[in-house]
């Protein structure tokens, strides 16, 4: 009896022991908790620091960086090869549509045309003689089927007579045939003649002229571009993180990239329909309506009004490649982390003081910035905290 009971509680203690291990290793763990690892099995082990927002000295206004450009720009290409022999196109001057850029050298061409029009000459000639021939050749067959009726021919007479005939009007419209190749020749050669002269194919000013006098390009290589006088326009881009955001019609001033005076204005147009994933900002294309000695290339500011909160984050330097050009107005990527993964940041500099840099845009408060990224850090990638 003693036995048995002993018996009993050995079971029951075992049992307990397999039901607490299966509750401690059963657990199943709720989705979010832990890291996940990345591509290489771990995640990417960082250090963080916490954006804080503090009170601006960028002045009220956003500033974007984004260069004047126009609406149409046609791009010359060499129709043919050869070498340049005369060139009137040169940079920033004004051209009209059908106005000589260029003049390749054209005697080979003008040789080739020589020789396929003399080709078509003296076909001609053949073809004309050929022709004679035929006439005479059909009379002579009149003939024999006339006396081949009067019984004076004989019927191999008719035959070689009717041959002499079909032959000479065989060689005829072979001569023809070869006559009208000879003129489509001369049409090609006179063709390429027209392709020795290059033309401005809209009225505007070359931007760009990539040849220089004496050089032998290829087919299909860069001559010129040549774009419209107007009208103008600028085009840039705004982090998705940025709260007060411009809307179709609205009235922008843009400013001179190196003194910051206000040089221009311009109203918004466009936004594009899809934004950028890879720089997680959005596309704006606005119209310059006023301004006065601009042209296409030249760098300028977007000034955007800051909404309520004209709140900057300094951020320090190691947060930003190496080789980062932060002077004001720069857009700049750097990481930050949102849960356990990591997500790039175009954010927009408007200072650097000694090993902090102050960024006006495309940040909120307690963003943890991940300082100095490794290498290869990429959108999506798990991270981890570094706690030590």
């Amino acid at each position: 009896m003693l036995n048995t009971i002993h018996h009993r509680l050995a079971i029951l203690v075992c049992c307990s022991l397999l039901l607490a291990g299966c509750a401690s290793g059963g657990k199943t763990r709720e989705p979010g908790k832990g890291v996940p690892a990345n591509s290489n099995g771990a995640p990417v082990v960082v250090n963080v620091f916490e954006a804080q927002p503090t009170a601006s000295s960028a002045g009220g206004d956003l500033l974007i960086p984004a260069s004047i450009s126009v609406e149409d720009t046609a791009l010359v290409l060499a129709e043919r090869e050869g070498r340049i022999v005369n060139l009137r196109g040169q940079e920033a001057a004004r051209v009209t549509k059908g106005e000589v850029l260029a003049q390749f050298n054209e005697d080979d061409q003008r040789s080739q045309l020589r020789q396929a029009e003399i080709e078509v000459s003296r076909l001609k000639v053949e073809e004309q003689q050929f022709d004679s021939l035929v006439k005479l050749n059909r009379s002579e067959l009149d003939r024999e089927l006339v006396l081949a009726k009067q019984g004076v021919s004989s019927a191999t007479d008719v035959e070689r007579a009717r041959y002499k005939y079909e032959q000479s009007l065989h060689e005829y419209n072979k001569t023809k045939l070869a006559t009208d190749g000879a003129r489509a020749r001369v049409d090609a050669v006179k063709l390429e003649l027209q392709k020795s002269t290059v033309r401005a194919p809209i009225t505007g000013f070359i931007t760009h002229r990539y040849v220089a006098l004496g050089t032998t390009v290829a087919r299909n290589e860069k001559l010129f571009e040549v774009s419209k006088l107007s009208p103008l326009r600028v085009k840039f881009q705004l982090p998705q993180t940025e709260k007060n955001r411009p809307v179709t019609g609205q009235v922008i001033g843009l400013s001179a990239m190196d003194s910051g005076q206000m040089i221009a204005t311009a109203r918004i147009r466009r936004i594009d329909p899809v934004a950028d994933s890879t720089t997680n900002t959005f596309g704006y294309l606005a119209d310059i309506v006023g301004g006065a000695g601009l042209m296409p290339g030249l760098a300028v500011n977007v000034h955007l009004k800051r909404g309520g909160n004209a709140d900057s984050f300094w951020i320090p330097r190691a947060a930003f490649h190496p080789n980062a050009d932060l002077h004001n107005g720069s857009a700049i990527t750097l990481f930050v982390v949102e849960g356990d993964r990591a997500s790039s940041r175009i954010v927009v500099v408007s200072g650097l003081e000694g090993d902090q840099v102050e960024v006006v845009s495309g940040l909120s408060r307690d963003d943890r910035v991940v300082l100095a990224p490794p290498a290869g850090l990429k959108d999506g990638d798990a991270v981890q905290l570094n706690r030590s």
